[in-house]
């Protein structure tokens, strides 16, 4: 099949569902096909399904059915799954990921309220008012384990400053960003992907939140490109008496030794984006450590959960 030119005012979108834990190899994989200009991509929960997330590619040419056909093969191959269904269709010309994030409604907690450019006239005079537009970036606080981890910060702010801030994974930004509004303490924030990074920083101005100005800067937020502890520009920025970790089971579990050699003695972890079911997988790993679960939150079928050293 051949790729013909879309009109000027009209767009291509390619639509499929997916596990939450395989939309960012799938994204890497359709990059990896060399698209000019490459897709734009969007994901976003289906709240009565927590298992699969909507996945959202718009090109500006009609991707070929083969070629998406294979990078889904490459990625079944890889986790082991069935070959999804997908739709490709044409649709306006318009910014489908702001468009479809205007649906989204202001989450708010007892210190917060997270909303988009859409929603700001809606604050209330009690709350602190983070406006995060999520971009390419996972997190605009709707997620139920983001929700969670917003509890599990407030809850920790009642019970002093922690001195040494890290958001691992940080996605959007929304958690660094919701710590340094209540804390004066430098924060890192770090994802592996460097559009996490890019969006975090635009999100910090957006909020007039304190960037850090270069790694050796212990003010405000800076924000990481670094594949986990193994980076030395992290490592070296601890070790960290808090650590939020919103991610998946999987790498949580992989990490905990790690967590531990870079936490304080007296520190505390916040765990999130794993399900109900796999939270004694995930605590069985971090009780081998040295840890015991001080607070859970659950939203649904999504926990978060709250460390300290025994």
């Amino acid at each position: 099949m051949t790729d013909p030119a879309t009109t000027p005012d009209s767009t291509w979108k390619l639509t499929l569902e997916l596990p939450l834990e395989v939309t960012s190899a799938f994204e890497e994989l359709l990059y990896a096909q060399g698209d000019d200009p490459i897709p734009t991509i969007a994901t976003f929960e289906i709240p009565e399904r927590p298992e699969v997330w909507t996945f959202e590619a718009y090109y500006v040419n009609r991707p070929a059915e083969d070629r998406v056909r294979q990078a889904l093969g490459f990625l079944c191959d890889m986790y082991q799954l069935d070959m999804p269904a997908f739709v490709i269709e044409e649709v306006e010309q318009r910014d489908w990921v702001a468009e479809s994030q205007k649906i989204l409604k202001p989450v708010k907690t007892n210190r917060f309220f997270i909303h988009g450019s859409h929603d700001a006239d809606k604050v209330p005079a009690d709350r602190i008012a983070l406006q995060i537009e999520a971009g390419q970036a996972f997190g605009t606080g709707q997620h139920g384990t983001t929700h969670g981890c917003l509890r599990a910060i407030e809850d920790i702010a009642e019970q002093g400053q922690p001195h040494n801030i890290l958001d691992l994974g940080t996605g959007s930004g929304v958690l660094a960003l919701a710590m340094a509004k209540i804390w004066d303490s430098p924060v890192t924030a770090s994802d592996i992907d460097p559009i996490a990074t890019e969006t975090t920083i635009e999100n910090a101005e957006i909020n007039h939140v304190k960037l850090a100005a270069s790694a050796e800067d212990k003010t405000g937020v800076f924000a990481l490109t670094a594949d986990g502890f193994d980076d030395p520009e992290l490592a070296g920025r601890g070790p960290f008496d808090l650590i939020v970790a919103n991610i998946l089971a999987g790498p949580l579990i992989e990490l905990a030794p790690e967590m531990a050699r870079h936490l304080t003695a007296d520190g505390r972890l916040v765990l999130s984006g794993l399900l109900d079911h796999q939270q004694e997988r995930v605590l069985d790993a971090y009780r081998a450590q040295g840890f015991s679960l001080e607070k859970e939150y659950a939203l649904g079928e999504w926990r978060a959960l709250t460390l300290k050293r025994v």
